[in-house]
């Protein structure tokens, strides 16, 4: 019986609308992997940043310390 009935297949989307969906998709994309780059960049600042600032760049190896004794 459900041979007599026929249902017209639906048509086809508009090109335009699968356009703007794939710009959409794209510009997410990007919004995404920047997010995640600021991220990542802010734990690198956390862990780096503030160690860096306290060693002197006058002195070859400044995570040895200071050898010489003043006085």
């Amino acid at each position: 019986m459900g041979s007599l009935i026929s249902v017209p297949s639906p048509p086809p989307p508009d090109p335009e609308i699968a356009k703007a969906q794939e710009k959409q998709e794209a510009r997410l994309d990007e919004q995404e992997r920047q997010k995640l780059a600021q991220i990542a960049a802010r734990r690198r600042a956390r862990m780096i940043g503030g160690r860096r600032s306290l060693l002197s760049p006058e002195r070859e190896n400044a995570e040895m310390g200071i050898k010489e004794t003043l006085g």
